[in-house]
């Protein structure tokens, strides 16, 4: 489900950001949106009412955007990490970025996607993965068990 929106174009092995601004710029320059500028004050503006950092070395910042044809999940992988004033304080090294579409059931795939980062194993594994395709055969492997 998670891996049927993902596209190894939109994959970032060495996200190279000091925070999440600067994460969610390198990010969105992978979509198929033109508004970078106008998603990115929304998603900042959201941040600013409630974090999308969730701890455990993961971000998962969102926006639904009106008239999409279909959700994109951009995922960043930095392996140093950002600091992102997380609770825990552990730097954030998964970003997962979500461009969804209304018309996408967009609370399954977050749901799906939380499920993943969860997973510590998952997110471990992820480090390991050589290229973008082994991220999605990766997470495709994790969803079918």
């Amino acid at each position: 489900m998670l891996a049927d929106y993902l596209d190894k174009k939109k994959i970032v092995l060495g996200l190279d950001a000091q925070d999440l601004r600067q994460a969610l710029v390198k990010m969105l320059s992978l979509s198929d949106e033109r508004k970078h500028g106008t998603l990115l004050d929304d998603m900042m503006a959201r941040e600013s009412l409630m974090s999308t950092v969730l701890g455990k070395g993961v971000a998962v910042p969102r926006v639904v955007i009106d008239g999409k044809r279909k959700t994109e999940v951009i995922i960043g992988l930095s392996k140093n990490g950002m600091d992102m004033e997380s609770f825990d304080r552990v730097p954030v090294r998964i970003v997962m970025l979500h461009l969804l579409a209304r018309s996408d059931d967009y609370a399954s795939i977050l749901a799906q996607s939380l499920r993943l980062l969860n997973d510590e194993s998952l997110r471990n594994e992820l480090f390991t993965c050589k290229n973008q395709e082994e991220i999605i055969t990766t997470i495709r492997k994790w969803e079918e068990e």
